[in-house]
């Protein structure tokens, strides 16, 4: 496959474009609060702040806009804004997958049971 250009992200969209779908956060409620809080630096305060990363993606596909226009407008490296900070589950997992758990059947020890132990 092939690296997307990662500054096109930020440069296509409009303040009405949503950057993050799961919160419809969209470009300009970045834009406001990047303009009215000119310390920060880094997606994870963003994501404190305006919500992005936070729905059930958990960032997968706003991460990269957000760096880009965190990066754009503070005039620094996509890398330096950092990634967002994973929390558990990493994954969402369906609740019956986790009650499943619960009825398997214990592995054998190692060894087996035949083999005589010393």
């Amino acid at each position: 496959m092939f690296e997307p250009i990662r500054e096109a992200l930020g440069d296509l969209a409009t303040r009405e474009t949503t950057v993050c779908r799961c919160e419809m956060v969209t470009r300009g409620t970045l834009d406001d609060f990047l303009t009215s809080s000119p310390f920060v630096s880094n997606v994870n305060a963003v994501k404190l702040s305006c919500r992005t990363g936070m729905g059930p993606c958990q960032g997968r596909y706003c991460e990269g806009s957000v760096g880009t226009i965190l990066a754009a407008a503070r005039g620094q490296s996509i890398g330096l804004g950092g990634r967002f900070s994973a929390h558990l589950p990493v994954k969402p997992v369906p609740v019956g997958d986790l009650r499943a758990l619960d009825a398997a059947p214990e592995p054998p020890a190692p060894g087996g049971p035949d083999i005589p132990r010393p």
